[in-house]
């Protein structure tokens, strides 16, 4: 991926485009959500957060499992649509969150136990966002992140996922990891990291 196009996809106005003109992400498939509860113990009562929430198809999977969810991205289309489509579903929010900004516009939700990036981290990575979720999960938390391994990915497959190399990087900065493989021919992997 070149810096332009790294660049271009860390604005909040190149999402907002896209979700006006009717971009969705797909929905969190049967196996994609049990692996998901598997490798991070998900339960009822947990506090998530679900950052670059987009349209919100996780955040409300995870709050009918009994979990007070927030939806957190930096585009107001995503966040409005999400509202929309989920207006109905209990424990769940909403909110506007600049990754990209001097500073996060957003309170420090506090300590949570669960923090998930589903086709998010590799737009967003960096240093602060890192150190920012590390510091809100709570001692023995969670950080997942769903995302496509790039060697993984068959050839003229479109995909902005993470080379390998970014994903045993991540190993250094955590007590534990463990990486799964949810498709065998797309290189969609489940990426969990306990604090």
């Amino acid at each position: 991926m070149s810096t332009d196009a790294l660049i271009e996809t860390q604005m909040a106005t190149y999402w907002d485009d896209l979700y006006e003109t009717g971009y969705t992400t797909p929905p969190p498939s049967d196996i994609e959500r049990q692996m998901l509860r598997a490798n991070t113990g998900a339960e009822s009562g947990m506090r998530v957060l679900d950052v670059g929430c987009g349209n919100g198809r996780l955040s409300a999977h995870l709050a009918s499992w009994g979990m007070q969810v927030t939806g957190l991205d930096h585009s107001l289309s995503a966040i409005a649509s999400a509202r929309r489509a989920h207006a109905d579903v209990p424990l769940l929010d909403f909110r506007l969150y600049d990754v990209t900004g001097a500073h996060p516009l957003v309170p420090d939700p506090g300590p949570v136990d669960l923090i998930v990036c589903r086709y998010s981290y590799e737009f967003v990575a960096g240093p602060r966002f890192t150190a920012n979720l590390r510091r809100w999960l709570r001692p023995g938390g969670v950080l997942h992140i769903t995302t496509t391994v790039s060697k993984l990915t068959r050839p003229g497959v479109a995909h902005r996922g993470l080379p390998k190399s970014a994903i045993d990087e991540l190993a250094s900065h955590w007590r534990h990891m463990n990486v799964y493989r949810l498709t065998e021919d797309s290189g969609l992997v489940g990426v969990a990291l306990r604090n």
